[in-house]
């Protein structure tokens, strides 16, 4: 519990892969809760986005529960170059973020 107690301080960066039009959903939130991100598109690939985010553990578990909502075909990209599907549940992202 100690590790978890710790990374409510840390800053993880994360991107989230999702179809470009569901982004703007995406992007509100993202407006509303005040974090920054980076918008990038795949050259090669018309239908999807990668928006890079800089949170910290509970900024990512609210915008988490809106990922599992809305966008659940999406995926996230850990720091660590883990790919998970938005379907997990936010415990499992939990635990890879600290391996």
């Amino acid at each position: 519990m100690y590790i978890f107690i710790n990374m409510e301080e840390k800053r993880f960066s994360i991107d989230i892969v999702l179809k470009k039009t569901k982004r703007w959903n995406f992007k509100e939130i993202l407006i509303e809760k005040n974090i920054v991100y980076c918008e990038w598109f795949m050259e090669l690939n018309e239908d999807v986005s990668i928006i890079s985010v800089d949170v910290n553990i509970e900024e990512l578990e609210d915008l988490y529960d809106f990922i599992l909502n809305q966008l659940s075909e999406s995926r996230i990209v850990l720091p660590n170059g883990t790919r998970l599907k938005a379907k997990l549940p936010f415990d499992i992202i939990k635990t890879k973020l600290v391996k």
